[in-house]
C-alpha cells in the first residue's frame, strides 16, 4: 500500500480582537464548522492519519483537535511543532520525514504560504495563492520510508475545500 500525505491549511480564523498576536488568533464561527467537516470527510473516505503534525498557533491547534476528534485520532497524540508556524517549508518536510515507519498516512496542519509551497514542491504543481483556509490535499508516494520523501516525489490525488463537500 502506498503512503499518503495529507496537508491542510488551518480553518478560518478571527481578526476581531486587534490586541491578539497573530499566533494567538482563534478560529471564527466558520472555522469552527469547517474544521470538523474536513475531519468527517476524511473519515467518510476511510483515510485516517497515523500521525498528525500541527503548528502550535491557536487556530492550527483548534483545527488539528477538531479534525482529530472527527477521525477518532487521540488528541493527546498530536505532534505540536512550533516550526510549522515560524519555519520555512522545509519544516513541513522535516515533520513528514520524522513520521513513524508504521504510519501509512501522515497529516500536517499549518499555514500559508508554507503549506502551498510544500504542496507545490511535493507534486510539481503550482498551488501558490490557491489554498483557501481549511483546504485539504491528499498526496500519494511510493517511497518506502518517510525519510525518503523528496521534492516532486508525490502524486496529488485530490485537493478539496469545505465549500466543495
Amino acid at each position: 500500500m502506498k503512503k499518503k500525505i495529507l496537508m491542510m491549511r488551518h480553518a478560518k480564523s478571527s481578526w476581531s480582537d486587534e490586541k491578539l498576536r497573530d499566533f494567538d488568533r482563534p478560529l471564527n464561527s466558520r472555522g469552527m464548522k469547517d474544521a470538523p467537516r474536513m475531519g468527517a470527510y476524511l473519515k467518510e473516505l476511510g483515510i485516517i492519519p497515523g500521525q498528525i503534525f500541527s503548528s502550535t498557533a491557536k487556530r492550527a491547534q483548534q483545527t488539528a483537535q477538531a479534525v482529530a476528534k472527527e477521525v477518532g485520532f487521540n488528541v493527546e497524540r498530536i505532534n505540536w511543532d512550533e516550526e510549522l508556524y515560524h519555519g520555512e517549508p522545509m519544516a513541513y518536510l522535516n515533520a513528514i520525514r520524522s513520521a513513524d515507519a508504521k504510519s501509512e498516512v501522515v497529516m500536517t496542519i499549518g499555514h500559508n504560504p508554507m503549506t502551498a509551497e510544500v504542496m507545490s514542491a511535493l507534486s510539481k504543481q503550482s498551488f501558490t495563492h490557491h489554498v483557501p483556509t481549511s483546504a485539504l490535499a491528499c498526496f500519494e508516494t511510493s517511497a518506502e520510508s518517510w525519510n525518503d520523501i523528496r521534492q516532486s516525489s508525490c502524486k496529488l490525488l485530490w485537493i478539496v475545500s469545505p465549500k466543495e463537500i
